[in-house]
């Protein structure tokens, strides 16, 4: 169901993997000017998870380790850790400290470490490790980012089209449990995603996708009121999304069509009262939204794409040639 709480932590590593260019852009300026991008990142999770105390690795899902070649042209790594950490939890810089000490010691490689708070809590400002016993001491810094603590008026700002990922996790902070102000954000943040601001015709259709669908569950709402924000934002986007080239697959209103109509489909089923019917229901169902879409002008590979029906069963829909088996 839509009022489900959402897996924040797999939302963030999910959305810092497939737009790591604008993420690493965004928090270090500094690294990313020095990285040689033609050689593609390499994403280390599976490494990571081997190095880190058995009774911790499986805790840590959104912990990321990415491999990134600089431009000197020399065989030189540097090591990008990320903990994405949602509830405060006193042992956090030791396990900053673990991660760090035991990637060095696997790889002996430069290391660039980011704590990333995505909660509310107020203690969430603790930026190093620190450890003292008879005269051996060591401390430990590392760099940390607390959305809780950021200017929306500065986001709305920045030219980084990741701004609008972390606006996001700003906007689930200052809304709370609150469903109407909840949809006022998610409102805004779908507008904002289609202005020519952030996001220009060049940019990769699929990259915006991508901060649709993360716009999309970070700030879940229930059912009723979801249905309220699609029928809202429907003209506009589907306006918007034109004008930049986009078709319907790439917006959140695909994966309602879709819902839409299997929960039809499988309401049909139920009336024939036999497995089998819900199965044709469900067809039917994506049958009656592909002839919705290419009435809208979608093409048939998208149509097929957003319903899960062949190319081929798609053309037969097209030339109205269709007829349930």
């Amino acid at each position: 169901m839509r009022g489900q709480q959402p897996n924040y932590d797999q939302l963030w590593k999910d959305v810092i993997t497939e737009l790591f260019d604008e993420f690493l852009l965004f928090f270090s300026p500094e690294l990313f000017e020095l990285v040689d991008f033609t050689i593609p990142p390499q994403f280390l999770e599976q490494e990571l998870q081997t190095i880190l105390p058995e009774s911790d690795s499986n805790q840590r899902v959104a912990d990321k380790l990415v491999k990134l070649q600089l431009k000197n042209g020399e065989e030189q790594w540097v090591y990008v850790h990320i903990e994405v950490q949602g509830d405060y939890k006193k042992i956090f810089p030791k396990r900053m400290f673990q991660s760090f000490y035991r990637i060095m010691d696997l790889y002996d490689q430069r290391i660039y470490a980011l704590a990333l708070f995505t909660g509310e809590d107020a203690k969430y400002n603790a930026n190093l490790f620190h450890y003292e016993f008879l005269g051996t001491e060591l401390t430990y810094n590392y760099n940390t980012y607390r959305i809780a603590s950021q200017s929306e008026t500065t986001l709305l700002e920045s030219e980084n089209p990741f701004a609008l990922a972390v606006l996001g996790g700003l906007y689930v902070i200052k809304s709370k449990k609150n469903v109407d102000i909840k949809y006022q954000y998610k409102r805004k943040l779908m507008r904002l995603l289609l202005q020519d601001k952030m996001i220009n015709k060049e940019m990769k259709r699929e990259f915006i996708q991508k901060l649709f669908v993360f716009i999309d569950h970070i700030l879940r709402l229930p059912e009723e009121t979801e249905l309220k924000l699609v029928n809202e934002m429907k003209p506009i986007i589907q306006k918007e999304a034109v004008q930049m080239g986009l078709s319907m697959k790439d917006t959140f209103l695909a994966r309602y069509y879709m819902k839409e109509g299997e929960k039809k489909g499988i309401e049909v089923g139920i009336k024939e009262g036999i497995k089998e019917g819900i199965k044709e229901g469900i067809k039917e169902g994506k049958v009656e939204i592909a002839v919705r879409l290419l009435g809208r002008g979608e093409s048939a590979d998208d149509v097929a794409e957003i319903t899960g029906l062949t190319l081929e069963e798609v053309k037969r829909i097209k030339d109205r040639k269709w007829s349930q088996p």
